[in-house]
């Protein structure tokens, strides 16, 4: 995986402050309180090490590498079959074999990497009022890096069987550290980091820090590229918070324009007549609603007319309609109607009518079904052009973003001949 944090480290078993020492030194740390648990989440073919002090009598694949601190008990996946015995059985390791032998020395055998921890180790055993617990494993090749007299190993290292990752292709070279429970986890983890870096940098890409706190100890570049590490989480960190506000009030401005001028894409009856008209006011026209003039009993009208400030003479009706499926054509009767009523109240016919349609409005704006021939026909019959509300919202979001003029819109609806209309600027909406 090219985007893992290495290494991915499952820690079972360990306390508070033993995951806190391993944290900085672990690419992803994995706290779980048994083996059990860890398999529930994740994969071997995902783990780079395992740091443990809870094995009781698990078994462990050899493809990863293993720390164990304090008394565990526990085998491994591969097989062998000791000399005289006709059956194989698994290779096994116990870290809690009571001993008496309490004279200790750091073994010859302990790799130089290992050697001052094992001799402050050591020395601490020696003071212990009880004899230390010794390693005992079926698996060969091992160098203990602290022994008794009798050469029984307190603490024990030993390379596992190489095997070649199928996922990617690479063969690895694992390792085993068993500890003794009073072994400094950090320490011996941060020198265990660094063998395995030596074997098998894919899973340790880098060594670990030879320093426990590299502050102390910068050189000027070094501390000049850390300044800037730390302005650059701190921008980070004030970025986030900015997000987070900005997020916020991104849904509180979308609640509002869902209960205000987005109706328009929704709405039926009062609820679309006030939006519609709320757009036009934007685009420049001045509303009149009509229901609002209505005397009692007197004869349904339009829902809105239309004039425009400086071009005299010049009226437009609107009548609003929404639809949960497409246009009902057989309302452009009530549209002639209205025609004829302002005709007989003005003298002449409106100079524009508004067929301002919602149809489909309960599917998403994006998908619904364009008006087809026959609603094109039934608005030309009347003199009338059809607008979709969803275009008419779109007109008035580019308006209001500065990506188009409002008189662009509304000349394309003056100059609108009857049936469908075509808006302007409807390619840079979408």
């Amino acid at each position: 995986m090219p985007n893992a944090k290495r290494p991915r480290v499952a820690a079972i078993g360990l306390d508070v402050l033993q995951l806190e020492a391993i944290g900085p030194l672990c690419g992803e740390v994995r706290p779980v309180d048994s083996l059990a648990d860890y398999l529930e989440n994740y994969s071997w073919s995902e783990t780079d090490i395992v740091v443990s002090g809870a094995l009781e009598y698990n078994q462990l694949p050899v493809s990863v590498n293993l720390l164990t601190i304090g008394p565990t008990s526990f085998e491994w996946t591969d097989r062998f079959r000791a000399p005289g015995v006709a059956s194989w059985g698994r290779h096994r390791a116990n870290t809690r074999t009571q001993n008496t032998e309490r004279e200790l020395a750091v073994s010859p055998e302990c790799p130089d990497l290992y050697r001052p921890l094992a001799a402050e180790l050591t020395a601490e055993l020696r003071r212990a009022p009880q004899p230390p617990l010794i390693v005992t494993t079926t698996r060969d090749g091992g160098a203990a890096l602290i022994e008794t007299t009798s050469g029984h190993p307190v603490a024990l290292r030993f390379t596992l069987p190489r095997w070649q990752d199928d996922i990617d292709g690479k063969e690895h070279d694992p390792i085993a550290l068993l500890l003794p429970e009073d072994a400094n986890l950090v320490a011996w983890f941060q020198a265990f980091l660094s063998d395995i870096h030596d074997l098998d940098p894919s899973r340790i890409p880098h060594a670990p820090p030879r320093l426990s706190q590299p502050a102390d100890w910068y050189t000027p570049d070094e501390r000049a590229v850390a300044t800037r590490v730390a302005e650059v989480e701190s921008e980070l960190e004030r970025l986030l918070t900015e997000r987070e506000q900005l997020q916020e009030e991104l849904s509180a401005t979308g609640e509002k324009a869902n209960t205000g001028i987005r109706r328009a894409l929704w709405a039926d009856g009062e609820a679309l007549v006030e939006a519609i008209a709320e757009i036009a006011c934007d685009l420049g026209f001045a509303v009149h609603d009509m229901d609002a003039e209505l005397q009692d009993g007197a004869p349904k009208r339009e829902d809105l007319r239309l004039t425009l400030e400086g071009v005299a003479e010049w009226g437009a009706i609107v009548e609003v309609k929404g639809y949960s499926s497409g246009t009902r054509t057989n309302d452009a009767r009530q549209l002639r109607e209205h025609r004829e009523r302002y005709q007989g109240e003005t003298g002449q016919l409106p100079d524009l009518t508004l067929w301002l349609c919602n149809p489909y409005r309960e599917m998403d704006p994006s998908s619904r079904p364009t008006p087809d021939q026959n609603v094109h026909e039934a608005a030309e019959n009347i003199g009338a052009v059809h607008v979709l509300a969803t275009d008419l919202y779109r007109q008035w979001a580019l308006v209001a973003a500065g990506s188009l003029d409002a008189q662009v819109v509304v000349q394309s609806l003056m100059d609108a001949e009857p049936g469908l209309w075509t808006p302007p600027g409807a390619d840079a909406g979408r």
